[in-house]
């Protein structure tokens, strides 16, 4: 059974920056474009530009409050974890800061829906239950033993607190839904791929791509987070022939500057790696870029490692643009490119086959245009803004029916 579209829904978002947020904003625009409004609160991580990007898409009507996280802090050495733990109540007021906050938004504003935009933070779902109100939450990440994010309920014990405290439930792929669909009840999740304002990139396709003297392959990556396996990709680029006029680029934020500079123990590995091999000359460390577009025109082959994506946005931005990838079979990536057809895949950490997929590329233009061409049209098909939209106001429209129980007071 379905319910009216809500009037306004408040997102609930963990960060100003990456692709979580750039998708909820384009999902924004898109509500709006059919008359439903939003508003946001957002933990306050993120630069100041890209805090504006958020306030600028809700019209102003967002609030940056410290927001707890649930999940377990697996990244971090273990003797580290209790003082995070701390850090986070007390900048949550044990969560009751951070929930009254978004309470205070909803009735602000006049939000009848709550979208929490990501699984890490429940205060959402929290005040859904206290306010009786519908409450949709976003599973964007891959959980799970030997996933990226681990938390201290898992297995039924996750699902019945997500039935508590959703009204419905997406997973922003067919991987991460295959993650959790077991540990819920019937009729909770739904799969909507993200949506990605694609005619920016299919635009430039219009263009043709300048002529360069190397190829440029590149990947495009945090260079904070090793389950990116940068290294997989530096591995690979270093199997490919010297012979041929290729320069590698790693695209993010490098505290370094290219190895000028001490950075952290992951990009000081991966300079190592390439001062090792004699190979400085074939890399370029443009840094992070703000505009998904200038990369997407700079680069010829778009190359991915990670296998622990929950989607791969970087890699539906590469598609739309035309560019032939070389992505891992595993996670998200693994779902969005059709080998063979859009790109090419390889088996996760293995650079000699990621090595020759790059050179067999870079051998063949007929085939990197082949590639692209099906790429750009798959994107369009599967992962426009519009498809998104209808997805999401679907599940809007089926939370509304169905609003989280109250607490019992």
């Amino acid at each position: 059974m379905a319910g009216p579209r809500p009037t306004k829904v408040l997102h609930v978002l963990n960060g100003a920056s990456g692709g979580a947020v750039m998708s909820t904003i384009a999902l924004i625009k898109s509500l709006e474009r059919v008359g439903v409004k939003s508003c946001a609160v957002c933990h306050p991580a993120g630069t100041a530009a890209e805090q504006q990007r958020l306030s600028d898409a809700v019209h102003g009507e967002v609030v940056f409050t410290p927001l707890y996280w649930w999940n377990t802090k697996t990244r971090h050495p273990i003797y580290l974890r209790p003082a995070l733990e701390a850090r986070q109540l007390l900048r949550t007021g044990w969560m009751k800061r951070s929930t009254w906050e978004i309470r205070r938004a909803v009735r602000r504003w006049k939000a009848d829906l709550i979208h929490t935009s990501t699984i890490l933070n429940p205060e959402g779902g929290m005040v859904a239950a206290q306010l009786g109100i519908p409450h949709v939450w976003h599973i964007r990440e891959l959980i799970g033993p030997g996933k990226p994010f681990r938390f201290p309920r898992e297995g039924r014990a996750f699902g019945d607190h997500l039935a508590a405290h959703a009204s419905k439930v997406i997973a922003n792929s067919r991987v991460t839904a295959s993650q959790v669909a077991s540990w819920m009840p019937p009729g909770l999740l739904e799969i909507v791929p993200n949506g990605i304002d694609l005619s920016q990139f299919m635009a430039s396709t219009a263009t043709p791509r300048p002529a360069r003297d190397k190829l440029v392959v590149a990947m495009v990556a945090g260079l904070e987070a090793r389950w990116k396996k940068h290294v997989v990709f530096v591995k690979a680029a270093l199997r490919v022939d010297r012979a041929l006029p290729v320069e590698f680029r790693i695209y993010g934020h490098d505290r370094s500057q290219g190895g000028t500079l001490p950075g952290t123990a992951y990009t000081d590995e991966l300079h190592a790696l390439i001062a090792q091999a004699d190979a400085k000359a074939r890399f370029v460390w443009p840094g992070h870029v703000n505009d998904p577009r200038q990369v997407m025109a700079e680069i010829d082959i778009l190359a991915h490692s990670a296998d622990h994506e929950s989607f791969g946005r970087v890699i539906v931005e590469g598609m739309a643009a035309g560019l032939p990838v070389v992505g891992v079979d595993g996670g998200g990536v693994g779902e969005i490119v059709l080998h063979d057809r859009t790109g090419l895949l390889v088996p996760p950490d293995d650079f000699v086959a990621m090595g020759q997929a790059i050179e067999a590329l870079v051998r063949d233009p007929a085939r990197r245009a082949a590639l692209g061409a099906a790429g750009r049209q798959h994107a369009e098909d599967t992962y426009s803004l519009d498809a998104c939209a209808r997805g999401v106001l679907a599940v809007y429209e089926a939370a509304m029916a169905r609003p989280v129980r109250p607490l019992e007071r």
